[in-house]
């Protein structure tokens, strides 16, 4: 790694934080990092990567053995982070950058995660002391290098954040629900996509469901004739959840109620591999208020409402509720906190979203 400290901007930038427990606790000095370095370095796409250093376990594979019991304390995480990467993005004026975080334990290609275009040039800044995991090493040894300053707790007084679920000694409770489901439109994916599908995939424990919302019912939304095609939606959410190491299932016609089988394109059954299926839904239930196969539900706050009705249904039908995660909104703004706003419409008016982004393509003229 190279001593340098001066920051180039390049067309693609990856940065390398530990992922510590009380990095986790408290990501605010990983948050002012990216706000400086962001506007500064890249201009096409700027990837975080975590690392916990050291010789043990990774903290995102701890954390993952009980993905219902860690949920809030994760989502908390990410939540900060992929809101000051879209606050960097907003400061740099670069509403199209495509960001994204990883981790080390996860599975899935480390070639596709960190160097997901194929044109333009690369850099690679890392906090001074942090170790390159030798599965990335030969990735990167052609790209230019660069350190900052970064303090790494020590791993020997650093604990995980106690969780605030009540249930914590039950240890069945804290297990993935095995099939998770989600809803949206998925126009432009974004940061804040990124963050509801990074955790709907992180909280599965055999399959994810994801449903897009049809063409045809996108008619009323503002900036609709910019909105992306379904083909180009699934792709983009499809891509995303296979750099995060899901296996995507073969695609059926006319096959409302999807199975629930961990069957992967491959015909093999994998006890620790999480299978994905992104499909198109012509109305707000999709497979969720009739497939009895679906054990959860993740919704944005300002979509709580969706998840109640989805519920209402299945009761109607005599299906089970599905457990609802909430997942909090980011906004794009800084120093804006959504935590404590509960009315729906005014989340919807002040998150960051799709529209704001279509609308920023319509005045700019890309």
């Amino acid at each position: 790694m190279s001593s340098q400290t001066t920051i180039q901007q390049k067309d693609h930038t990856i940065l390398l934080f530990p992922f510590t427990p009380s990095t986790l606790s408290d990501p605010s000095h990983v948050v002012s990092i990216i706000l400086d370095i962001l506007p500064r370095s890249s201009t096409q796409s700027f990837t975080v990567l975590f690392i916990t250093p050291g010789s043990h376990q990774q903290l995102y594979t701890t954390l993952k053995q009980s993905p219902s019991r860690n949920f809030k304390l994760l989502q908390t995480f990410l939540g900060r982070i992929y809101a000051g990467l879209a606050t960097a993005q907003l400061i740099a004026g670069r509403v199209l950058m495509d960001v994204e975080i990883h981790f080390d334990g996860e599975d899935g290609s480390w070639k596709d995660k960190l160097f997901r275009s194929e044109k333009g040039d690369f850099q690679l800044i890392a906090t001074e002391g942090l170790p390159i995991p030798s599965q990335i090493s030969s990735l990167i040894a052609s790209i230019p290098q660069s350190t900052i300053p970064f303090p790494i707790a020590s791993s020997s007084n650093d604990h995980i954040p106690p969780s605030d679920q009540s249930d914590q000694s039950d240890q069945s409770s804290s297990r993935g629900p095995p099939v998770v489901a989600l809803g949206g439109t998925f126009d432009h994916l974004h940061a804040g996509h990124k963050l509801l599908l990074h955790l709907s995939f992180f909280l599965s424990s055999q399959k994810l469901i994801v449903g897009l919302m049809a063409d045809s019912l996108l008619g009323s939304k503002k900036y609709h004739e910019i909105v992306e095609k379904l083909d180009k939606r699934l792709e983009g959410v499809e891509r995303f959840l296979e750099r995060l190491g899901g296996v995507k299932l073969n695609h059926r016609k006319n096959d409302h109620v999807l199975s629930s089988s961990p069957e992967t394109d491959q015909g093999k059954s994998h006890k620790d591999v999480i299978s994905f299926q992104v499909r198109e839904i012509t109305d707000i239930y999709g497979p969720t208020s009739a497939d009895p196969n679906i054990h959860a539900l993740v919704v944005s706050r300002e979509t709580i409402s969706g998840g109640q009705a989805v519920n209402t249904k299945r009761k109607e039908q005599g299906l089970g509720e599905l457990e609802i995660f909430v997942v909090d909104v980011i906004a794009d703004k800084q120093d804006l906190k959504l935590g404590g706003v509960e009315d729906e419409g005014e989340l919807k008016e002040l998150k960051m979203g799709s529209t704001g982004i279509r609308k920023w393509i319509m005045e700019n003229g890309q």
